[in-house]
C-alpha cells in the first residue's frame, strides 16, 4: 500500500511538473518579447535553418527565448519552411504571431536580372521596368562613381570621374519597393566584390589594377560569344600589348570594335546601343574609346563583365601566341585565331567567302 501512494505522489508531481512547464511554455508563447517598441525589418536569407532564424529574432530582441521558438516552429510543423525575403515585425508580437507572419508577411520585392555585357543605359532601362527608380534617376547615381568609392577597396584604381561603368556585377537581384538608387546600387557592388574577391590573388598580368582587369573583362565579354574561348580571345588583346608584338599589330592597338560602339553610343536606325553595322566613317571616330585608333585599354569598361569574363581577363591562356582572331564559318560564334597576318588574312578570305 505503502508503494502505491509513492507511486501515486510521484505520478502527481510528474504530471505538477508537466503542468507548470506547459504553463510556462504556453505563457512564452502568448508574451511579446517588449509591451512596446517600433516596428523593424528583418530580413530571412535563404538557406537559413530556423534555429539560425530564431537565433537573429533572439538577437534583434524581437523573442525572448529562441529555443522555444524553433520548438514552435517543429511542432507546427514549419521547420526548414520559413521564406527567405524582408519582413515588418515588432517587439510587441508573440512568438506565434512573428511565425505566422514569416510565413504570411513578406514585403513585396521586385526581381530584376542584369544579364552580362550591358552598359549602364541599359542596366537602367531593365531597373527602370521595376517602377521602383527611374532610369533617370538610376544613371544619375551610378555614374557618379566617386561617392563610392570610400566604401569599396576594389574601386580605388577607378581613374577620378569616373562612373560605375562595368562595376554593377550582371545577376538576379530582389529589389524592395521602395529602395533607393544607392540601395540598389551597393546590392550591386556587393555582388562585384563578392565575385572579383575569389580571382585577387590569382591574376597574372603582372602589375595590371583592378580597373584594367575589369576593362579588360568587359572588352572579352563582347567580343566572345562562346565561354570556352574567352580566355584566348583575352590573351590575344594581352599579347597585342606587349611591345614585343607592337611592331606586329599596329603599335599596340586592340582594334577591338565593341570599344568603337560603345564610343557611337545609341543608334536611333538600328534602335540599339550596339550597332551592328560599323562604317569606315564609325572606325575613325575621334574617341580614348575607339581601340582601333589609340592604343593600350580604353580609359574604362564598357560594359558589365560576367564572372567567366573576368576570370579571362585576369588568367588568359599564357600558351597562346596568337595576335588576331576573326569569325569562323561554323556560325556558332567561334572565332579562327592566327599568329601572323598573313594567316589572319587567309582565315578572313575563308570567312568572306561563306557569308
Amino acid at each position: 500500500m505503502r508503494h502505491v501512494r509513492a507511486l501515486m505522489l510521484g505520478i502527481a508531481l510528474i504530471a505538477l511538473v508537466v503542468s507548470c512547464a506547459g504553463y510556462l511554455f504556453l505563457g512564452e508563447l502568448r508574451a511579446p518579447a517588449a509591451t512596446q517598441g517600433d516596428p523593424v525589418e528583418f530580413t530571412v536569407a535563404s538557406g537559413e535553418t530556423t534555429a539560425d532564424i530564431a537565433t537573429r529574432l533572439s538577437a534583434a530582441q524581437l523573442i525572448r527565448q529562441p529555443a522555444l521558438f524553433t520548438l514552435l516552429a517543429r511542432l507546427r510543423g514549419l521547420d526548414g519552411q520559413l521564406q527567405s525575403g524582408r519582413y515588418i515585425l515588432s517587439p510587441t508580437m508573440t512568438m506565434s504571431e512573428i511565425l505566422i507572419a514569416l510565413q504570411t508577411g513578406r514585403l513585396e520585392e521586385f526581381q530584376v536580372t542584369i544579364p552580362e555585357g550591358l552598359r549602364l543605359e541599359e542596366i537602367a532601362d531593365l531597373i527602370a521596368q521595376t517602377k521602383v527608380v527611374s532610369a533617370e534617376e538610376f544613371l544619375r547615381v551610378a555614374r557618379d562613381g566617386e561617392q563610392f568609392r570610400d566604401q569599396y577597396f576594389l574601386l580605388s584604381s577607378m581613374p577620378p570621374g569616373a562612373s560605375l561603368e562595368g562595376y554593377l556585377f550582371p545577376d538576379t537581384y530582389q529589389i524592395a519597393p521602395d529602395a533607393t538608387p544607392e540601395a540598389i546600387i551597393n546590392r550591386m557592388l556587393d555582388r562585384f566584390s563578392e565575385q572579383y574577391s575569389t580571382i585577387e590573388r590569382s591574376v597574372r598580368i603582372p602589375g595590371v589594377s583592378v580597373h584594367q582587369v575589369v576593362t579588360m573583362a568587359s572588352i572579352v565579354q563582347r567580343e566572345a560569344a562562346l565561354m570556352s574561348e574567352m580566355p584566348t580571345i583575352s590573351a590575344v588583346f594581352w599579347n597585342r600589348m606587349k611591345p614585343e608584338y607592337a611592331a606586329d599589330f599596329a603599335g599596340g592597338q586592340l582594334g577591338a570594335d565593341p570599344t568603337v560602339q560603345y564610343a557611337l553610343g545609341y543608334s536611333a536606325e538600328e534602335g540599339r546601343w550596339w550597332r551592328k553595322t560599323l562604317t569606315f566613317s564609325d572606325l575613325q571616330i575621334d574617341s580614348p574609346y575607339n581601340t582601333r585608333r589609340y592604343a593600350g585599354l580604353p580609359p574604362g569598361p564598357i560594359a558589365a563583365p560576367g564572372m567567366d569574363a573576368l576570370l579571362a581577363a585576369a588568367q588568359p591562356d599564357e600558351a597562346v601566341p596568337y595576335l588576331f582572331f576573326v569569325a569562323s564559318c561554323a556560325k556558332d560564334g567561334s572565332h579562327q585565331f592566327a599568329q601572323t597576318i598573313e594567316e589572319f588574312r587567309r582565315y578572313e578570305a575563308e570567312y568572306l567567302n561563306c557569308q
